[in-house]
């Protein structure tokens, strides 16, 4: 029997597990969870659009636009390039592409494909971002119709997006057909450049009825709902091109086409979208109905900046009430607007076409951009030539892709020389290439010299060869990395010195900024924020900063560019006591041309510590051919950066900088270093180094040169045959100072300031070893007749005037013969004899060694003299021989 007895002491109660407070803890966490997903769900679901089918249709609200003090300056609205098509309208071609790209379950699904929501919100999850797509065509069409900003790319707002979109869904597919929605969403789909609906689309990027689309054509449009700016043909045609083919693997995948179809569609060309951007430059924009508000081309821009950079529709961008917050400089934009209106600022256009231009101005510490001028005429949403016309910078590359890179590349300072004579490269098409400077046809090589001097010039040879030592890549890299300028995988050759890439004054001027900004990179933006119509933030730019070069690079380049302001090339940009710093670029004729004097191209960049502007000007009409194929005339003729362009940019930032305190030079960082140099080596001068070939020169620390100059040499010449080195048994020399640059070709001229310096080749002739003729016995150069009967003169010693280079010559066996006229024999160092008649004075013979009041050389001269019967045309023997030596 059990005891019925109680226990005698205290029991120990009895602990629960570490296993069951796991669990419990694990159901207490997911409970949680659950119930704070219901809540976020019940949340985002309560804030879901009103339903309300006439929003499938058209709701409009104006937009607005503000300058950078807030103030409003335009005001957006229009209509949408919109072309509706009926269901039975559509071909089956594009219903079936577009359903297998977008929604290939669409015909099972209820509106929301659970399938693909999962997926892409645990890769959401896992890589802490919004860009996983999982939206059915359903979806689409209830966020492009409901909701205010379906590109809200905030981690919580985009998951409470996609639960209002797919209770809008759910109520589109209790609505309407699968056709109806299909119908709705084909016709209201955003498909880039303006177009809304498969239709429109046709039209903008192939001229065609929808009905008339080939396989490649539907496959380019079924791939840009996922990226319309991205896979934009007129903007991005190689990424088009890309997102082409995926579609039309798709399509083959799916048995829409066959595999020989896609084989013969796949490298289909763009050739619609290229005629457009030729004749037009680029497709129509229908969207704006005027263009009657202030500063047009900017707010172009802004239009462009929103659909491509944040992905905002023209829809919601002219009808969504929103309120865009601009950089513009109201100042400076109406200074570039009236300076582009002026026709004094252009040359005069050929055959009544204009001369083009296109300005940009940004504030370099900022990257807000200014002003934007793309043309002299305005056509709403037309050709914007300050970011859409790409064109090559001549000159204005070099700072960009040579001078900078070697800078900061380290061991090149403003004092490095380089040779500028004749240099061939291989052109790599089995042909050489051998640049030219621009003047070199009138002015001739300029020689040894230094970067400074060939950034003041512009020199091409020197930047050629700059280039090469330091190599195309890094020059290449550097612009493309560091400057952010838009090369590609065909401009890393060493033509990219002289500006062969193509570039807008956009990317221009957000490259040189970086030197105005002390080599610190700053995103270039038009748009500080944008909200909507209930003042909530739509966009915030995130705008980033970074070091790009040293410090003490982009001062060097600051101060080689200020020397081409004051005394290069673009003088005529000077701006009162402004620290301005510039650069002038042309581009060549195309070869068909090259008989032609004139140029493309007319570029001035420049920069105060303040702003940053670069101004482009040439035609829009290809110099290579007119109309009938023939070589065209539109073309520069004597317009050089220096001159128009440089003009437009003095006008545009005397404005942007009055009333601003006056900045006489750019801040210099610690690491700068100065010392003298010889310019004839960029080394250190030595003992042989003439003075005028010293200067003092900025770099750099640990740029400065350290070796001794080596291109001195100093060789004995004969004095009595200065341009000959002394021979051995010379017996009066004189030692003088030569360049020593054995590499040079002797067939090429040298300039006027090394010629002096030239070292001769040839020897004068030794005394001992060769046989030197007898001036004494050298018969008179002359084609008189000679008369013995006439008495022979006797010459006196010598004297010479060096103020005058007048000769004085007595004849001491005068008397009797005053009655003769005399005829002077002179032999010249280095030429043969030649004879003057000179009048019988007194008993001496005075005359001019000059010729063309060009003092006489240094060497021997030998004299000797004949008398002549002023009424016969015979001359008598010659007189004994007296000799004057010259020395320096």
């Amino acid at each position: 029997m059990p005891s019925s007895r109680k226990p005698s002491g205290p029991q120990r109660r009895k602990r629960p597990s570490k296993r069951r407070i796991i669990l419990l803890s694990i159901t207490s966490f997911i409970s949680l969870i659950i119930a704070g997903l219901a809540i976020f769900v019940i949340v985002a679901a309560a804030g879901t659009p009103k339903w309300d089918p006439a929003l499938l249709g058209d709701a409009k609200q104006s937009s607005y636009v503000y300058d950078k003090d807030g103030v409003e300056f335009a005001l957006l609205h229009g209509y949408e390039n919109r072309q509706t098509v009926e269901y039975s309208d559509i071909p089956d071609l594009v219903k079936k592409t577009f359903i297998a790209v977008e929604d290939k379950r669409f015909e099972q699904h209820f509106g929301v494909d659970p399938i693909r929501i999962i997926g892409s919100a645990l890769n959401d999850i896992r890589t802490r971002s919004t860009r996983e797509g999982a939206s059915t065509i359903t979806i689409q069409l209830a966020s492009n119709a409901f909701i205010a900003n379906p590109n809200d790319t905030k981690f919580i707002r985009k998951f409470q997006v996609k639960i209002q979109e797919a209770i809008l869904a759910l109520q589109l597919e209790r609505e309407y057909t699968k056709e109806e929605i299909l119908t709705f969403y084909l016709n209201k789909i955003f498909l880039g450049e303006s177009s809304f609906g498969i239709q429109a689309a046709a039209k903008t990027y192939f001229g065609k009825d929808l009905k008339d689309l080939t396989p490649s054509e539907v496959a380019l449009l079924a791939g840009l709902p996922q990226a319309p700016s991205q896979y934009n043909p007129y903007i991005h045609p190689d990424d088009a091109k890309a997102r082409r083919t995926i579609v039309l693997g798709v399509m083959r995948d799916a048995g829409i086409i066959s595999s020989e179809e896609y084989s013969k569609e796949k490298d289909a060309p763009f050739a619609y979208v290229d005629s457009m951007k030729e004749s037009r430059g680029g497709a129509q924009k229908n969207q704006v109905t005027t263009a009657s508000y202030k500063f047009p081309y900017f707010v172009d821009y802004v239009i462009e900046e929103l659909e491509t950079n944040y992905d905002l529709t023209p829809e919601q961008i002219f009808s969504g009430g929103l309120h865009i917050y601009t950089t513009v400089n109201p100042k400076i934009q109406s200074a570039a607007e009236a300076a582009f209106a002026d026709s004094a600022n252009f040359p005069q256009g050929i055959n009544n076409t204009k001369v083009e231009g296109a300005i940009t101005v940004i504030e370099p510490s900022t990257g807000e951009i200014q002003a934007m001028v793309g043309g002299r005429d305005y056509t709403p949403r037309g050709l914007n030539r300050a970011w859409q016309s790409k064109r090559q910078p001549g000159s204005t590359i070099k700072p960009l892709v040579v001078y900078g890179p070697a800078i900061e590349k380290g061991g090149y300072f403003p004092g490095t020389v380089l040779d500028d004579m004749p240099v061939s490269y291989n052109g790599g098409n089995g042909k050489s290439w051998s640049p030219t400077n621009f003047d070199t046809a009138t002015k001739g090589w300029k020689g040894l010299i230094t970067m400074r001097h060939a950034v003041e010039q512009s020199v091409n040879i020197y930047a050629v060869k700059l280039l090469d030592l330091i190599g195309v890549d890094y020059g290449w890299a550097f612009g493309k990395n560091n400057l952010g300028l838009p090369l590609a995988p065909e401009d890393r050759v060493l033509s990219l010195a002289l500006g062969t890439t193509h570039v807008s004054t956009q990317d221009m001027v957000a490259a040189y900024g970086v030197y105005a900004n002390n080599g610190v990179s700053i995103t270039d933006h038009a748009i500080v924020e944008v909200k909507d119509a209930k003042g909530n933030i739509v966009i915030s730019p995130k705008i980033t900063k970074n070091r790009v070069m040293k410090e003490t690079t982009a001062y060097i380049i600051n101060s080689m560019l200020r020397s081409v302001v004051t005394s290069g090339t673009g003088v005529s940009a000077q701006i009162g006591n402004w620290a301005v710093a510039g650069k002038t670029g042309t581009s060549s004729l195309p070869d068909n041309l090259k008989s032609k004097t004139g140029n493309t191209d007319a570029w001035f960049a420049g920069y105060t510590p303040n702003y940053a502007g670069v101004v482009w000007m040439g035609y829009d009409s290809n110099p290579d051919l007119d109309k009938n194929g023939t070589p065209g005339p539109y073309y520069l003729r004597s317009v050089y950066g220096g001159g128009f362009p440089a003009q437009i940019w003095k006008k545009v930032m005397t404005a942007a900088h009055e009333g601003l305190p006056v900045q006489s030079k750019f801040e210099q960082p610690s690491g700068i270093v100065s010392g003298s140099f010889d310019t004839k080596s960029g080394l250190l001068p030595s003992s042989l180094t003439p003075s005028e070939f010293v200067a003092t020169e900025i770099a750099t620390q640990g740029s400065l040169p350290t070796r001794i100059s080596d291109v001195w040499i100093q060789k004995d010449v004969d004095a009595d045959h200065p341009n000959m080195l002394a021979s051995p048994n010379s017996q009066n020399t004189i030692t003088k100072t030569f360049l020593n640059l054995p590499n040079r070709d002797p067939s090429w001229t040298w300039p006027s300031n090394e010629a002096p310096y030239k070292l001769p080749t040839e020897f004068a002739p030794d005394p001992v070893t060769d046989e030197i003729p007898d001036p004494d016995l050298s018969p008179p150069k002359d084609d008189l007749p000679q008369d013995t009967s006439l008495p022979t003169p006797v010459l006196g010693e010598v004297s010479y005037d060096a103020k005058t280079s007048r000769v004085t010559i007595p004849i001491i066996n005068l008397s009797g013969n005053d009655k003769y006229s005399v005829v002077i024999h002179i032999q010249r160092p280095g030429q043969p004899i030649g004879s003057i008649p000179i009048n019988n004075s007194k008993g001496s013979l005075t005359f001019s060694l000059a010729i063309n009041d060009k003092a006489p050389s240094p060497g021997s001269y030998y004299f000797r003299a004949s008398f002549k019967d002023p009424k016969e045309s015979k001359i008598g023997p010659s007189s004994n021989t007296v000799k004057l030596i010259l020395t320096d």
